[in-house]
């Protein structure tokens, strides 16, 4: 054992850590101190060499440097340790340095397509300070440390001479057994080598204390039994990695397989151009398509007697049967005889009172408080009092009909028409439905379909050249829309040439004999094939989730905590590039975008395409009905786990407990969820636990031995209680916790969450946050910052403070609240946040009251400018009388370079706006329930430099909740300073006037908004008028008691108004095509203005083509063949009346000619 100087015995002391050389000064400590101490490391470890040389320590460059006689090389970097006089220098680039991490992470990602990134960090810091102890323990410890690096050098070595083989491994893995064996064991090996790392860095971080690695530190030595235990540790972590290149040596050496392999450089294949939502083109449809929908709404159009009826949409998968019911239920003269409009998502794990539900909330109700099935259904009875349209998409059993919704639908006050999508006949026969099978696509609709979506911008040339080629590819998809689609993905991405697309349809993918083509299409398998290495992943995770629905945002965290996403050599964050892998999908029709989600941040996906996903994850991920048997493959591990159904209490199958192999843990459709057993102890090697819209009331103590966990999504939950040990997850990177109406505390350990980049918190009954967000620097998501202490705070140490924001400079999106509560200026706590895109202010209903305190606020709100990156900017509850300085400058518009999408609401005292109009690539503008304002005038544009123009880009104006707006003043359509006139509003299309009842004029702005097309005004009760709109196309009028004029609007082709009884004229609309008029119950007579101005229109030589009238029963009863109003209708080539409660109807076509009606006699 070595005999160890008493002044080297570090245990006695506390250090701090640098990589700082020049902290060393000579003197500082005796040379023979240092000369001994280096000579014992160079005989044991081989970690320096000492030249004898002349010359003192300083901190400068170089590859060495002098002290004392000797000169200590080091190749990479030193750290240096100081503690009462005492200095030593040890290199450390031997240790498992940042670059050997990072080498071994792209590694790992190339190694298997359904592998991950190693996490990249660097622990050499942690293993310096036991290197330094190891003098004491002997050699065979302190030889283990150096034993990690070379064991992980050689772990490397071996990834890259294999990782040229995997794309041709990949390629025939489903064709040859022994192939697929031989990828399976090197994915085991790599999911185990993540592990190994996670562990090593984890540990590394923990010793210290939680601070950043590779940076100065403090670190505390406790006792040498601790230390005992770090080499020990570093000990086992050799030995697995020992294990792993065991196992990797004899993969490599497998004579049987290699020689079968060609091996090919590995490359990131990116996108080969941006892609966007605006590029998915979700209603390309085949012209098929179009005349299925125009013959079934003909038949669920047809007058008859029943009660309801039964319509089943049949077909084999991804032959068009949602899309032709999405047509079906979008068509506008469903629209209008079907008031009430139901889309259910059934497919085959629907649970019935979530059903119920549904049911309920499309009727615009509340279900709180109805939770039994029996209850719900009478629910539904009550809601289906008018004339209904019921879709059951995806119907698997007809228990959902015939248990479920039928007697609710027989006992509701109106008519109901049920439209059913089902690949099984049977199924709509057992439901006496009437059955239309939905054929295959004809070799020119399906050429149409492609050519729609492959070569939207293709020239006349291309067009042509590749029509043969094309053909071809249609009659290889077997006529099925979804088939064309993914592989016009495929096309989409190749150059548009013959060679190209002749590739395509060459390759060896159309073939593959373990696919069952009816099943499961030869085109689909095509697609995954050409999917790049880095989207394979991704898209096999996406089929892990079945809701209806998808969250990109979800997908992205996910995808970043199972390590799919690679960082890049920029700034970009892993979030952003897991963003344009989302895109890349939808672009290739892999996923579709939720047409219910306007900016395309949710998506579904096809079942034909899930089914594919799990063929080609060949039991690594489950889909699992909670109760059913689970059937497992010996020779494949299960890494992830979505559960349906779950009962009260989550018990897994003891196959995966024992297996403990789980990353992924989802539930769906688990809302009477309560209780999570114990069951995290055996799945220690999870990374995303999943457990939202179930009723789990708390998680375990266990739940901080969940070590690897990265993502933990308790959203809509009823959680009371999140246990302190949740402080334990050094590697959680999300936590969601919103809408979780039963939590009002937050532990005290989650500030201890160093690694955590998303915490979601909206829409919680949070009164405060813990002290120490500020020590979360990586949050780039930040959903609910609470200012200051609510009335559950229990000590100094609740309530967090502006200042707090001030170390999170990688924010991206915060939401800050209850500002009124700041008792600190905070500074500019949010100038340092180049990357911030979103922020929220909100501010609460404790308005300051003494003049002191009202300065001190206003003083907070002009330190918190936000920074020049904000794109969408949200501020509520504003209780002051003037805006923040840096809202109100005339310089506003160098403050929001960038700002697209700004919400002003709930602000009672400022009666002014800010100069909004100079803002320059403003897009969306939303003002609400601002009280104070009276007169909008010049101030809201701001000075506007001569031919520049006022809100230069905005695309969407509202105003909403006005209470006391008058007016907007007549100056903002004046000529400017210099005598030209304003360009106002030059790319608006649309403007919302909502409740706004002292309004009387039309903002005068609109008179020059060239590119208007939509104006709604709804409650204006003083809006006399609305005319001289040059540019509008689309107007609808509603619930205004004081207007009686629409006049001079040139290009209208769209006029609705609803509930205006002092109309009196409308007029002057050159261009109208559709015109639709709800009247009240009270009114039995056609306005006077209708004969009016189709009186107008005929002597001007033009008439609208549509006239749709909602009413009262003796107003519809006029409009009747040969009574009263009969002169009016039959002079509109389409008429459609139908009374409020749509219980009566009158349709008319005049070419060709067509009369249908329910009421009376016809």
């Amino acid at each position: 054992m070595l005999d160890v100087n008493p002044h080297l015995d570090l245990c006695n002391y506390q250090f701090r850590v640098h990589v700082d050389a020049s902290r060393v000064r000579p003197g500082n400590v005796p040379a023979h101190s240092v000369a001994g101490l280096w000579y014992e490391l160079k005989s044991r470890h081989r970690l320096v060499d000492l030249t004898e040389g002349e010359g003192s320590m300083g901190g400068g460059g170089g590859h060495g440097e002098t002290y004392k006689g000797f000169t200590i090389h080091h190749p990479k970097r030193w750290h240096v340790v100081t503690g009462k006089g005492l200095c030593a220098i040890m290199w450390v680039g031997v240790i498992l340095g940042k670059d050997m991490v990072t080498t071994l992470m792209t590694t790992g990602m190339n190694m298997r397509h359904l592998t991950r990134v190693l996490i990249g960090a660097t622990v050499e810091s942690s293993l310096f300070h036991w290197s330094a102890y190891r003098i004491k323990l002997g050699v065979r410890y302190g030889s283990e440390i150096k034993m990690v690096g070379d064991e992980l050098q050689k772990l490397q070595e071996t990834l890259e001479r294999i990782g040229g083989f995997l794309e041709s491994a990949e390629r025939k893995r489903l064709t040859d057994s022994d192939i697929g064996r031989w990828v399976r064991e090197l994915k085991d090996v790599m999911y185990d080598a993540d592990d190994v790392i996670d562990l090593c860095i984890l540990k590394g971080a923990r010793l210290l204390e939680g601070q950043p690695l590779a940076s100065a530190v403090s670190f505390s030595f406790a006792s040498p039994c601790s230390y005992f235990r770090c080499v020990k540790l570093r000990h086992q972590i050799s030995s697995k990695i020992q294990g792993l290149n065991s196992r990797l040596k004899q993969i490599k050496e497998d004579r049987s397989i290699l020689p079968r392999l060609e091996q090919v450089p590995q490359e990131h294949r990116a996108s080969s151009r941006e892609t966007s939502f605006l590029e998915v083109k979700t209603d390309v449809v085949g012209t098929q398509v179009e005349d299925d929908a125009r013959n079934l709404i003909k038949l669920i159009l047809e007058n008859d007697k029943q009660k309801y009826r039964v319509f089943g949409i049949v077909g084999m998968g991804g032959i068009g049967k949602t899309t032709l019911a999405r047509k079906i239920y979008n068509d506008e003269w469903i629209k209008e005889n079907f008031p009430l409009r139901i889309w259910l998502y059934v497919s085959n794990n629907y649970l019935e009172n979530q059903l119920l539900k549904e049911v309920i909330r499309c009727a615009g109700r509340d279900t709180d408080g109805f939770e039994s099935t029996a209850a719900l259904q009478t629910r539904v009875v009550s809601r289906l009092s008018t004339n209904s349209l019921i879709v059951l998409d995806d119907v698997w059993c007809a228990d959902v009909w015939e248990n479920l919704l039928r007697k609710p639908v027989m006992n509701g006050v109106g008519s109901s028409k049920i439209v059913v999508t089902t690949r099984d006949a049977g199924i709509a026969r057992s439901m006496n439905a009437c059955i239309y099978h939905v054929e295959q696509m004809d070799e020119e609709s399906g050429w149409e379909l492609l050519r729609k979506m492959a070569l939207a911008d293709g020239t006349e040339d291309e067009i042509s050249t590749l029509k043969e080629i094309g053909v071809e590819i249609v009659k290889r998809c077997d006529g099925l829309p979804l088939a064309i689609k993914v592989i016009a993905g495929v096309l989409g991405k190749a150059e548009a040439s013959k060679e190209a697309w002749e590739a395509v349809l060459r390759s060896d993918s159309w073939h593959m004999n373990q696919i069952d083509k009816e099943e499961l299409p030869a085109a689909l398998h095509l697609s995954y094939a050409d999917l790049p290495s880095h989207l394979k992943p991704c898209f096999l995770y996406c089929s892990l989730y079945i809701t209806y629905s998808i969250s990109c945002h979800d997908l992205a965290r996910a995808w970043v905590a199972e390590g799919f996403i690679r960082a890049d050599d920029g700034e970009r964050l892993m979030e952003d590039i897991a963003g344009d892998y989302y895109w890349e999908l939808i672009s290739r029709n892999l996923l579709q975008p939720d047409p219910r989600s306007m900016d395309g941040d949710r998506c579904t996906m096809h079942d034909i395409l899930r089914s594919l996903a799990h063929f080609f994850m060949e039991g690594e991920g489950i889909l699992f009905n909670d109760g059913a048997r689970l059937h497992t493959s010996p020779l494949t591990k299960v890494r992830r786990l979505s559960i349906v159904n779950v009962g009260e209490r989550l018990q897994l199958p003891e196959v995966i407990l024992k297996q403990n192999c789980l990353r992924t843990l989802i539930l769906h459709d688990s809302p009477t969820t309560r209780m999570v057993n114990d069951v995290h102890v055996r799945l220690e090697h999870l990374r995303v636990l999943h457990l939202s819209d179930s009723c789990i009331e708390g998680l375990p103590d266990s739940i901080g031995k969940l070590l690897h966990l990265r993502y933990l999504d308790l959203d809509r939950t009823n959680i009371r209680r999140i246990p302190e040990s949740i402080g334990s997850l050094a590697n959680l990177q999300t936590l969601n916790i919103a809408e979780c109406k039963c939590l009002d505390q937050l532990p005290k350990s989650i500030m201890m969450l160093r690694s955590l980049r998303c915490l979601r918190l909206k829409r919680t009954p949070l009164t405060h946050l813990p002290k120490g967000i500020s020590k979360l620097e990586n949050l780039i998501t930040l959903g609910g910052l609470i200012i200051g202490c609510g009335e559950y705070a229990t000590g100094p140490d609740e309530g967090c403070q502006l200042e707090e924001l001030r170390s999170l400079s990688k924010l991206r999106y915060v939401r800050i609240h209850n500002l009124e509560r700041t008792v600190e200026g905070g500074g500019e706590v949010l100038a340092n946040k180049p990357f911030l895109k979103r922020l929220l202010l909100s501010w609460g209903n404790q308005a300051p009251v003494w003049q002191e305190q009202m300065q001190r606020a206003e003083e907070t709100c002009n330190s918190l400018c936000p920074p020049p990156s904000v794109r969408e900017l949200n501020i509520k509850e504003f209780p002051y009388q003037r805006f923040p300085i840096w809202f109100r400058s005339a310089s506003v518009d160098a403050c929001f370079p960038n700002l697209s999408y700004l919400m002003l609401s709930h602000f009672a005292s400022c009666a002014e706006l800010p100069p909004l109009g100079r803002l320059p690539k403003l897009k969306f503008l939303s003002i609400r329930e601002a009280d104070a304002v009276v007169t909008i005038g010049p101030e809201i544009l701001g000075h506007i430099p001569p031919g520049a123009a006022a809100f230069p880009k905005l695309e969407v104006m509202q105003f909403v909740d006005m209470r006391n707006w008058e007016l907007w003043s007549s100056c903002m359509t004046e000529e400017d300073g210099d005598g030209e006139r304003l360009r106002l509003l030059p790319n608006l299309q649309k403007c919302y006037l909502i409740d706004c009842p002292k309004l009387r004029a039309v903002p005068g702005g609109l008179r020059r908004a060239t590119r208007l097309k939509l104006l709604k005004i709804r409650s204006n009760h003083s809006l006399a008028e609305i005319m001289n709109l040059a540019f509008l196309d689309e107007l609808h009028v509603n619930s205004n008691q004081g207007l009686q004029r629409i006049s001079n609007l040139p290009s209208l082709r769209y006029l609705a108004i609803s509930d205006c009884p002092q109309m009196v004229c409308v007029e002057n609309l050159d261009s109208l095509q559709h015109l639709v008029l709800e009247c009240s119950p009270s009114t039995e007579h056609i306005p006077r203005w209708l004969p009016l101005l189709m009186e107008q229109h005929r002597s001007e030589g033009a008439s609208f083509k549509k006239f749709e009238l909602q009413c009262s029963l003796p107003l519809l009863e006029s409009c009747r063949r040969n009574e009263a109003n009969w002169d009016v209708v039959q002079q509109i080539p389409e008429v459609r009346v139908r009374t409020k409660d749509g219980s009566r109807f009158i349709w008319y076509t005049k070419d060709p000619q067509l009369y249908s009606t329910n009421a009376g006699s016809a």
